[in-house]
């Protein structure tokens, strides 16, 4: 396993849901792409899913040495994007529900950052972790409207272990149970499948001062 970096290089700014995005949460996703093919659509939204695929990541404890989103540059703001989402086809007659269903036509909200490039810090596999960054074409939500378009990604070794902890500064979610010092905490979910609520644990903030034990 190799310390790595990872940059995408955007040519649109990235909507956010979430703080940040997940670098093994990424590879995870694209990994249950190629082994589930079409059937990957007909998961269950809600159900945890027991068995996850290998991804070629190192793992400390019970997570995956790989760090969140770091955007550049660093002094970047949120700006909202303000939208109007309708159906182009005729309404029937009677009455519709334009708050849910096909015919679903309300004004949206999408908070975006205008950044050049995402970096991700891990230890795995380079080769293989090449082979999977290259098929995400666009990071982050509303991606069919246009955000989070990845121009190019570089993949490359670094000196240090980079993907937990960075100079003295938690890199990811890390459960405090893991740590003699923390900086800061809060309940949150530490690895894959992320939704789960299994998945949550009193975990440090990332980018705050840590410890590990």
């Amino acid at each position: 396993m190799t310390p790595l970096e990872v940059v995408f290089y955007l040519s649109t700014p990235i909507a956010l849901g979430y703080p940040w995005i997940f670098f093994d949460s990424l590879l995870t996703h694209i990994k249950l792409k190629e082994e589930l093919g079409e059937k990957y659509y007909f998961l269950p939204t809600k159900t945890p899913i027991d068995v996850l695929p290998e991804i070629p990541l190192k793992k400390w404890r019970d997570l995956y040495v790989a760090s969140v989103s770091v955007f550049g540059p660093l002094s970047v703001e949120t700006y909202v994007f303000n939208y109007f989402k309708r159906g182009d086809f005729p309404f029937p007659r009677g009455k519709i529900s334009r708050g849910s269903g096909f015919f679903k036509d309300f004004y949206l909200k999408t908070i975006y950052v205008p950044v050049r490039v995402v970096v991700f810090y891990a230890t795995g596999e380079l080769e293989e972790v090449k082979r999977l960054v290259s098929k995400i074409y666009a990071l982050g939500k509303e991606r069919n409207i246009g955000f989070g378009f990845v121009k190019r990604v570089v993949v490359r070794e670094v000196e240090y272990e980079w993907g937990l902890v960075k100079n003295g500064v938690a890199m990811r979610p890390i459960p405090v149970e893991y740590l003699s010092y923390y900086e800061d905490s809060a309940y949150m979910a530490y690895k894959p499948p992320y939704w789960s609520s299994r998945s949550i644990k009193l975990c440090a903030v990332p980018f705050t001062r840590v410890v590990l034990k």
